[in-house]
């Protein structure tokens, strides 16, 4: 079971990426003279806020999301305010309401076609960029991975044998059968001809406490179609019997120039594996079962903080580019739905009628809200039911 300390610094990672995420939008909206009332990292209750100039930075109580509210940034209370329909009833919403009508040259509605679409798509984009310097700074700072020849487990695929059994990154199989495997290569091997007989491993494991122990395993290899390696095109990884293991890394140094291109291309791959995971959900040809809640995404984050920071942040790079993209579907309400509704008044050369947007929006927050049932129906399945 996962610590609680692993737990809080995966929150902290999530955190940090919603954080950017917001800071893209916030900072936009500035360059583009847009008003912003709040910046929240989180949704729910305040836990804190503080006021700095217009602004109020507020963090709030669910960690699984965060706002930046602009002014003149709701379709219904814009066209309110211009048919003078709007009631306040209290004195402090008449301010309120004084000081929206006072500052309408900044209402992000009122801006221009490039302008709403750019601070609509800074949100992503600075996810891309973060991914982006995070990645390069790792080749720079650590270097390049290569593989090395020990059987030493770097990482264990999710629904293979070697999860089940309870291997781990970090720890090296001695022996399969009383048969010494000194290299990654004599273990492929052993494990490649066993044709799914039960296979009897003698791993080493480094214990917390820095003493290494030896744990027998037993488990059988599987040829059988694994989710998680529909990324692959490669049929040949879905047919060979295997246990679900991927090699630990040695990593060389390398200059800044290549830390650039191994970076910026990792992030690429990262964003071609991402679309084609969705596109092949869409068709039903990955099941709907992959689709992870927060809770999965909060357990694998603590789990990768457990295994050492270079994984840590290997997982809130992959993280940062699914938020980008995720956030850039045509759905209403996302991010890509804002800006396919800009694109249409764009078209049109004239804005959608309110009530279309509404309707867009309904559907839309419909779709996620049943979207997210079915992710934490799969998070309940995986981490809580098996307990």
């Amino acid at each position: 079971m996962t610590s609680i300390p692993f737990i809080f610094i995966s929150l902290l990672a999530l955190g940090v990426l919603i954080f950017v995420h917001e800071l893209g939008h916030f900072l936009l909206a500035k360059w583009n003279g847009v008003g912003v009332s709040e910046f929240a990292i989180g949704f729910g209750k305040i836990l804190y806020r503080v006021q700095v100039g217009e602004t109020k930075y507020s963090l709030r109580a669910i960690p699984l999301g965060g706002f930046v509210q602009m002014y003149g940034d709701d379709p219904r209370l814009v066209e309110k305010i211009r048919s003078n329909t709007v009631e306040t009833s209290t004195p402090e919403e008449e301010l309120e309401l004084q000081s929206l009508l006072e500052k309408q040259d900044r209402w992000f509605l009122s801006k221009g076609y490039l302008a709403k679409a750019s601070i609509v798509l800074a949100g992503p984009l600075f996810n891309i960029f973060f991914a982006v310097f995070l990645s390069i700074a790792t080749y720079a700072l650590l270097g390049k991975p290569v593989p090395v020849t020990s059987p030493t487990i770097g990482g264990v695929m999710p629904g293979d044998p070697a999860a089940i059994a309870g291997i781990e990154p970090g720890d090296t199989i001695l022996s399969i059968n009383g048969l010494e495997v000194n290299t990654w290569e004599k273990m492929a091997e052993v494990i490649a001809h066993s044709k799914g007989e039960p296979l009897a491993l003698l791993i080493e494991r480094d214990t917390a406490d820095g003493v290494s122990s030896k744990v027998p395993l037993t488990l059988q290899a599987t040829n059988e179609r694994n989710e998680n390696y529909e990324q692959f095109d490669d049929d040949s990884i879905q047919n060979t019997y295997r246990i679900g293991v991927i090699p630990q890394a040695a990593r060389v140094p390398i200059g800044i120039g290549e830390a650039v291109l191994l970076g910026v291309n990792h992030v690429w791959y990262l964003s071609r594996m991402t679309i084609s995971m969705l596109g092949k959900m869409v068709f039903g040809k990955v099941s709907a079962k992959n689709i992870s809640g927060p809770l999965s995404i909060i357990s694998h984050g603590a789990k990768e903080a457990k295994s050492g920071f270079d994984r840590l942040v290997s997982f809130s790079i992959f993280l940062s580019v699914s938020l980008a993209i995720l956030n850039l579907l045509p759905v209403p309400i996302l991010d890509g739905g804002h800006l396919l509704f800009f694109t249409l008044e764009k078209l049109r050369g004239a804005p959608l009628s309110l009530r279309v947007q509404e309707a867009a929006n309904q559907v839309g927050l419909v779709f996620l809200l049943l979207l997210m049932a079915f992710a934490l129906g799969n998070d309940i399945f995986r981490h809580i039911l098996p307990l």
